[in-house]
């Protein structure tokens, strides 16, 4: 029987008992009710009512005596009125007290019934005769009869109302009989009542006890069993069985009890089989994986562990963690805020081998649970050092020119910005001095560029000897440099220090064993006289340059008002330009990119070109800045993206599915209502986003690099392709070359030149490509001249290349020629009639070797 029912038949049982209890209390209440309900409702009233006809009765004779009384009394002179008024107020009361005993002689007749008689006959008659006998005493009275006939009156009414009053009386005491008899009769139900309580209340309450020992024993021992072996179960145990002996819930438990034991078993068995799995993977991984105590002791490690730090694991065990670190002060606070933190704790830290060698790792550690409630914490160590090689390379080619080793542009920016801020601090003055190297252009031309990257490195060299450790010295480009001096006393110092470099520079230069002579230009601002800002100390510094060199060379100048006249040649320069765009003078000149392997067309970069009849054809070096500066650049930006994107269609309609690249400036994208101009542009034209691909240079999208990640985030989601020009020459760190969402970076063609003459720069190619690769980007290499710098490119596995050895810029009719010879022997090559289709990848495109920044200048 089943547990439940069991436990429902001992309730109903005792809810039978409970039953009979309240049934036996009911009866003998209604007992009772029904007693009390006789004496309440027919006995006392009868009382009551036989007390209230004896009154008035009473009261007939008491009114009917007091009448005949003053009616017998001779009244006084004078006090006649008074007695006749004392007699009427005997009358009423008697009139009174006769209505008084009908009405209760008439309610006894109806509510005193006894069988059939309704009233006592006695009394009823009594009632009537001492009326009768009221009225005829007070008639003799009245009649003033003899007085034998008022004794004889008064006789028979004083007999009326004994026999009235025996006749009450009796009545009374017959109601006060059937009183008693009805107390009795309650009594005894009480008395039988609380018997019936007792006897069945004992009965239950034996039963309860006997049911509430019972079972809860039965249950209880069975329950006890299964508490003792998942006791046993706890300590390890896995050989328990509890016993099903009953069909009940119990046994059901029990039955579950000894499946769950069961699969314990068997979760035993593939748990050590698991363990040994986990146990192998973390013998072969290639990283450290240690487990460390909270003082910091070694308490276990793996294999890798070894072979990472080169330590024995006899010497490990047991040896302090933060004692790894080269600063042991640091692999404490590492501890720490492992053991401080919850969740995972990452930091990259340097450590030492068993050979003393400092290693780079990555360290993720993480508290461990366990049963023994010991704190301990499993930290995860992977050699990085490999990569931070490849960052530091990188840092290099964002922050130093690679190949003089100076400060590249960013880099001095960032310093000048620093004096700049001291100098105001402090009420300091500092110098920029500008170098223009004269005569370079001709030694590139004439030597090649190896001996033009030979003197740079001599002129670096030998300039260097003369400055300060506190001077910062930039290569900005070319055979431009800037030297910056804090601190300076006054303009004749810096004077001083221009002439010695000036003198340095008239001195022959021994390259590839020849003499060459090679002065140069400077151009001197001071702060706070030239300029407050750095933007105008750079300006002001490079006009005073320009004008040493426009001077002939080989002198310094120091920034006048006077050299302001370049500045208002700007000013017409600006009005042709608007001129030119108001006119839709200028044109749109394109030049191919190919995949390197295969050699396929699969870009073509749009570059401005302007032809004035006035200042004749205008080099995109200088409009675009000038469009930069007055603003003009985003006319001149939507122009040239509007021309590019529907030249591109037609392009696509003709059976040539290439892309095209847009070159944009920093200006040009933080410009609000940018995204909205390119999407509204690709739909007016109906191009696939996808074919669209925006080049910025990595100094300009780090100047404002948070914003710059929002938004080409945005181009990305809508599909257009986005690209790094001129990678290597600005700063981006790879965290911001991730975060900027790109897709393919170019390396400058500076890097290129030098690919085939020197062995660092194909290191330099190599690493970018592999950093670029390793990030899903492609890589495209600008300014490709000759085969053997495409071979070397080819070598160091970059995706694409663009520059005059396949063509130059041109103009869209001899574009579209270029592309149908391109994509017809594409497809004689392949086999193929037809131009590919649309539906293929669209590839990314590349900017030309040649050109300015921004609006697709080149």
């Amino acid at each position: 029987m089943q547990l439940w029912l069991k436990l429902l038949l001992s309730y109903l049982a005792i809810i039978c008992a409970t039953v009979l209890i309240s049934i036996g209390g009911i009866s003998g209440a209604q007992k009772v009710r029904d007693s009390f309900y006789k004496v309440n409702k027919e006995v006392i009233p009868h009382l009551l009512v036989l007390k209230d006809l004896r009154y008035a009765g009473l009261r007939i004779v008491s009114s009917s005596m007091e009448y005949a009384f003053l009616s017998s009394v001779q009244p006084a002179e004078g006090e006649g009125k008074e007695d006749l008024e004392a007699k009427e107020e005997e009358v009423r009361l008697l009139e009174e007290g006769r209505a008084s005993f009908v009405s209760n002689l008439d309610l006894c007749s109806r509510i005193l019934v006894h069988g059939t008689e309704r009233m006592p006959r006695a009394l009823e008659l009594s009632g009537q005769v001492l009326l009768k006998e009221s009225r005829d005493y007070i008639g003799v009275v009245d009649a003033r009869g003899h007085s034998s006939q008022l004794i004889e009156s008064k006789e028979r009414f004083e007999k009326a109302e004994k026999d009235f009053l025996q006749a009450v009386n009796a009545a009374h005491d017959r109601e006060m009989t059937e009183l008693n008899q009805n107390l009795a009769a309650t009594l005894h139900s009480v008395s039988s009542a609380i018997i019936s309580a007792v006897v069945l209340s004992v009965a239950a309450l034996t039963a309860a006890l006997l049911l509430s020992v019972t079972i809860p024993y039965k249950v209880s021992r069975r329950i006890r069993m299964l508490k003792d072996a998942a006791a046993a179960v706890a300590a390890g145990r896995r050989d328990v069985v509890v016993p099903e002996t009953e069909h009940d819930e119990i046994t059901a438990v029990s039955t579950s009890f000894n499946t769950m034991v069961q699969r314990l078993r068997d979760y035993d068995e593939q748990l050590s089989s698991t363990n040994k799995y986990l146990d192998s993977i973390i013998a072969t991984m290639p990283e450290a994986l240690t487990v460390v105590s909270r003082e910091g002791e070694i308490l276990d490690m793996n294999r890798a562990t070894e072979e990472v730090f080169g330590f024995a694991r006899k010497d490990l065990l047991g040896r302090d963690f933060a004692g790894l670190f080269v600063d042991a002060s640091l692999g404490g606070d590492f501890i720490a805020a492992v053991l401080r933190q919850e969740g995972l704790v990452e930091r990259e830290a340097s450590l030492v081998t068993q050979d003393g060698r400092a290693i780079h790792v990555h360290l993720s550690a993480t508290m461990l649970e366990s049963s023994d409630k010991r704190d301990r914490f499993l930290c995860l160590s992977h050699d990085i050092t490999l990569r931070k090689q490849a960052e530091q390379e990188v840092h290099n080619l964002a922050y130093f020119d690679q190949l003089t080793g100076l400060a590249n542009r960013t880099l001095f920016y960032d310093r000048c910005s620093q004096a700049l801020a001291r100098a105001r601090r402090y009420g300091e003055m500092f110098a920029v001095l500008f170098f223009d190297l004269d005569h370079f252009k001709d030694v590139n031309d004439t030597l090649g560029h190896h001996a033009g990257d030979q003197l740079l490195q001599l002129v670096v060299q030998r300039f260097r000897s003369i400055m300060r450790a506190s001077d910062t010295f930039a290569r900005l480009g070319g055979d431009e440099f800037a030297l910056l001096c804090c601190q300076v006393s006054g303009a004749d110092g810096v004077a001083k220090l221009a002439a010695k470099l000036l003198d340095l520079g008239k001195q022959p230069f021994e390259v590839e064993g020849r003499q060459i002579y090679s002065g140069a230009s400077i151009g001197i601002v001071l702060f706070p006289e030239d300029g407050d800002d750095i933007a105008t100390l750079l300006k002001n510094g490079d006009l005073a340059m320009y004008a040493a060199k426009s001077a002939g060379g080989g002198r310094y100048q120091f920034f006048s008002a006077g050299l302001n006249e370049q500045a208002q040649e700007r000013v017409a320069l600006e009005a042709a330009l608007r001129d030119a765009l108001k006119k839709d003078l200028l044109t749109l000149h394109y030049q191919p990119q190919l995949e390197l392997r295969e050699g396929r067309v699969v870009g073509m970069e749009a570059l401005a070109r302007w032809h004035d009849d006035t200042l004749g054809t205008v080099a995109p070096a200088r409009f675009i800045p000038v469009a930069e500066q007055t603003g003009l650049i985003h006319e001149l930006g939507a122009w040239v993206l509007r021309e590019a994107c529907a030249q591109c269609k037609r392009w696509h309609q003709e059976g040539y599915p290439v892309t095209v690249s847009v070159n944009v400036s920093i200006k040009q994208v933080m410009q609000e209502g940018f995204s909205e101009m390119v999407v509204g542009t690709l739909l007016e034209v109906g191009l696939e986003p996808r074919y669209l691909d925006l080049e910025l240079t990595e100094s300009m999208l780090m100047e404002k690099a948070a914003e710059s990640v929002a938004l080409l985030r945005m181009f990305k989601s809508l599909g257009v392709q986005i690209s790094i020009d001129d990678f290597g020459t600005g700063y981006s760190s790879l965290s911001y070359l991730k975060n900027f969402s790109v897709d393919r970076i170019k390396i400058d063609q500076s890097f290129v030149r030098d690919v085939t003459v020197r062995d660092d720069a194909v290191g330099i190619i190599k690493a970018i490509v592999a950093i670029g690769h390793s990030m899903g980007l492609q890589v495209i290499a600008e300014g490709v001249e000759t085969r053997d710098e495409q071979e070397k490119l080819l070598l160091c596995k970059c995706d694409q290349v663009q520059g005059y050895l396949h063509a130059r810029p041109m103009p869209p009719v001899q574009a579209a020629a270029f592309l149908r010879d391109a994509f017809a022997r594409a497809a004689a090559a392949s086999g193929e009639d037809v131009p590919p289709s649309l539906d293929g990848p669209a590839r990314r495109s590349a900017t030309s070797s040649e050109g300015g920044r921004g609006t697709g200048g080149g």
